[in-house]
């Protein structure tokens, strides 16, 4: 299995890791269906035979729909004024189990300048119907989508806790040239969350103010076998903590996987490092970085922008990241009765003329427009020189060819590419379901 192995601390099942910014304004409706799991510490003033004769005088207008499941070890810190001279008909038998089922019912927002807070989660009944998640999805968007903002994105089908999907994403378009990535955060069995993060090494600004095209596929972890059930790549999941600019971390493949194809991405970026410029949390941006891949694993890191200085040796708060591996060439798969058409495809970014995009062909031609998955496999570099970090950008896709270069941060200027020679890795993904939306 793929190192390392540690789960995250946290599995983000019923939505973002970060708790809302605001409490809802009134809660739940709903009685406990069971008192607490402890007594109260006083006896009550009368026996249990009736109901209290005089209503508290400042309530709460809503009881939640469960209660803690441990007792608090305080009293709410605001009580009713008059105490009731009767206790409750019935003894509570038992604390509840579970959290409150309903969620505050607004989206994620963006803070004034731009920068993400993920900070709520969708409404309950937007949730799809759970079905037995047997299928991989995906969605090719050819209308301007995405941009700061963040979206979130339900799956046709829920795995309602089973498991949670990997989830890849790309722009696929360079409407803005502003150095950026898109970024998936909050991925649950139901949903996901993706803006597009841009970097602040120029200026402040960080709105992404020209929608990009994207597309995303979510996999569930495991060998990946063409129609021959032969093993041509692998999808996998780790949970790590960068503690400095310097270190990498290593993966290693269930099997042998020959020249292979790594997309790796963030399926969660802290609450804590989307705060807004001058505020108690630093905003740090940056993304998944990978070298050394071999047929047997590679080296990664989470490498952020070269202008966080301050942060060269601050580690970061644990990030758990997803790895897709294939196979170069061209590969049929078969999946829960769906057809699957996948390529893998490298090629060099040459340092001679940083600027220019190079074509990429498939290593089929696609029927549909699919989803395209890019990164670079080197760091020629080193990540202690200038101009070292970089992402992949991408424009004018099709079902045959894509266009790619790569973008240092905007100090060095807008679209004044990389200067080093990298290998670039282009994955593309289609299959019988996958959504090709003209609409937001």
């Amino acid at each position: 299995s793929a190192s390392p192995t540690a789960s995250p601390t946290a599995s983000p099942t019923s939505g973002p890791s970060a708790s809302p910014t605001a409490s809802p304004t009134a809660s739940p409706t709903a009685s406990p269906t069971s008192g607490p799991s402890a007594s109260p510490t006083a006896s009550p003033t009368a026996s249990p035979t009736s109901g209290p004769s005089a209503s508290p005088t400042a309530s709460p207008t809503a009881s939640p729909t469960s209660g803690p499941s441990a007792s608090p070890t305080a009293s709410p810190t605001a009580s009713p004024t008059d105490t009731p001279t009767g206790s409750p008909t019935a003894s509570p038998t038992a604390g509840p189990s579970a959290s409150p089922t309903s969620r505050p019912t607004s989206r994620p927002t963006a803070s004034p300048t731009g920068i993400p807070t993920i900070s709520a989660f969708p409404t309950e009944s937007q949730n799809p119907t759970c079905k037995s998640f047997t299928e991989t999805q995906s969605a090719v968007y050819t209308t301007n989508c995405i941009d700061h903002n963040p979206k979130t994105y339900f799956f046709s089908q829920a795995l309602c806790g089973a498991s949670r999907p990997a989830v890849f994403g790309d722009m696929s378009s360079e409407s803005g040239r502003d150095t950026c990535s898109l970024e998936i955060t909050a991925v649950t069995d139901s949903y996901f969350t993706a803006y597009i993060q841009e970097e602040q090494s120029n200026d402040n600004e960080v709105n992404h103010g020209a929608p990009e095209t994207y597309g995303y596929v979510s996999i569930l972890e495991g060998l990946l076998k063409n129609t021959g059930d032969v093993v041509i790549g692998q999808v996998g999941r780790v949970t790590f903590t960068q503690p400095n600019k310097s270190t990498w971390f290593s993966v290693s493949y269930d099997v042998t996987i020959s020249n292979p194809v790594v997309i790796m991405r963030a399926n969660s970026l802290p609450d804590s490092l989307a705060s807004s410029p001058g505020g108690t949390k630093p905003y740090r941006p940056g993304h998944i970085r990978i070298k050394d891949v071999t047929d047997t694993g590679f080296l990664y890191q989470f490498e952020e922008w070269e202008y966080l200085t301050a942060f060269v040796n601050t580690e970061r708060p644990e990030t758990e990241a997803v790895f897709l591996v294939l196979q170069e060439g061209a590969h049929d798969l078969s999946n829960g009765g769906i057809t699957i058409k996948m390529t893998a495809q490298t090629v060099q970014h040459e340092a001679t003329n940083p600027v220019s995009f190079t074509t990429v062909t498939y290593s089929e031609v696609q029927d549909e427009l699919p989803v395209v998955l890019a990164q670079t496999q080197t760091e020629t570099a080193g990540n202690s020189e200038s101009e070292s970090a970089v992402v992949v950008r991408m424009t004018n896709f099709g079902n045959t060819t894509v266009d790619v270069n790569l973008s240092n941060e905007e100090k060095y200027g807008h679209r004044t590419g990389h200067n080093f020679e990298e290998t670039i890795g282009v994955i593309t993904y289609l299959d019988s379901n996958t959504e090709e939306l003209d609409t937001c």
